[in-house]
């Protein structure tokens, strides 16, 4: 069955209607802006509903059946930041890096090139302009271009424009003897000795610079070396010294400010739809520290946060 086939079917929208969504997809987003932590601004590209509604189909059907490697962490049902944080958590020493710009770094033409590498059946040949359209942002135009961020489809499809990348830089690290994993555009790699660590790091920056796809570049700003006693975040968890993996001292210590002040019934809704996002997070990646606030502060008091459901606007 074609794809154009199979999406009339599944859809159930006439052939002509859904060619023409697809001639126009990369031109259907909204585009905005959201500030960066570290400055400056992060353009969002948000696919219109039709169009989102077939990167998901894609997604399903046939973008899950590409491999992706163990070393990637994000964006994979099952995997997550607290198995990435745990790779590397009896290591000494880990070497942050980043890249910059990554999913718009990510050309159409890395696809072109993933498909000639990957020869996989599931995809006509008469077939990957209907991919690139539906897949990749036109940047305001009806030209395919890159990964939006905001697409549905961008964060497994980056997954999977970066096996092969991921394939070598895993096997550069056994034969180091570190470990490496990478969760979206935030690279940790970890290791017993700071010489091992800064090979790896020629060797990968050696590698980034003779690919021909995707074309990545790291971010300076974000590059650090850390070792035990220093403060070592990964994807957001913080290693201690003694090998266990925390949320950190500063959200375990605004948790217990913010129960308290449920306890007390100062908190306002906005607030406690914060806290409620806080205990959701400290219960996926360190549950004890919950164990402890219901043991302080009672269950009743916790279970008011997780149960709190914010009122919908109210429109005059």
């Amino acid at each position: 069955m074609s794809l154009i086939h199979e999406l009339v079917v599944h859809f159930r929208i006439s052939p002509s209607d859904l060619l023409r969504i697809i001639s126009t997809a990369p031109a259907r987003y909204k585009q905005y802006t959201i500030p960066k932590r570290r400055g400056g601004v992060r353009v969002i590209a948000q696919p219109s509903r039709e169009v989102k509604a077939l990167q998901r189909y894609l997604l399903d059907t046939k973008l899950s059946t590409f491999p992706v490697h163990p070393a990637a962490t994000g964006y994979i049902k099952g995997r997550n930041i607290l198995q990435n944080a745990e790779h590397h958590r009896d290591n000494r020493v880990i070497l942050k890096l980043d890249f910059i710009d990554f999913f718009p770094s990510i050309k159409v033409r890395d696809w072109d090139i993933l498909l000639r590498v990957l020869k996989t059946p599931l995809i006509q040949p008469d077939e990957t302009s209907f991919y690139k359209n539906l897949l990749f942002w036109g940047q305001g135009s009806k030209t395919p271009k890159c990964l939006a961020i905001g697409a549905p489809s961008s964060p497994a499809l980056s997954n999977i424009m970066l096996f092969r990348l991921d394939t070598t830089l895993s096997e550069l690290a056994a034969r180091l003897k570190v470990i490496y994993t990478r969760y979206a555009d935030d690279i940790t790699i970890s290791g017993s000795r700071i010489e091992d660590l800064l090979r790896f790091e020629a060797a990968f920056m050696r590698t980034l610079r003779a690919m021909r796809s995707p074309v990545l570049a790291t971010n300076d700003e974000k590059r650090g070396i850390y070792l035990k006693g220093q403060r070592r975040m990964v994807t957001g968890l913080l290693l201690t010294p003694v090998g266990e993996i925390s949320i950190g001292r500063e959200r375990k210590r605004l948790i217990s400010v913010m129960l308290h002040k449920v306890l007390i019934g100062t908190l306002n809704a906005a607030q406690m739809g914060y806290l409620k996002g806080m205990v959701g997070f400290c219960l996926a990646n360190e549950p004890e520290f919950i164990t402890r606030m219901r043991r302080k502060y009672g269950n009743n008091t916790v279970d008011r946060v997780l149960a709190f459901t914010p009122q919908p606007k109210r429109v005059i």
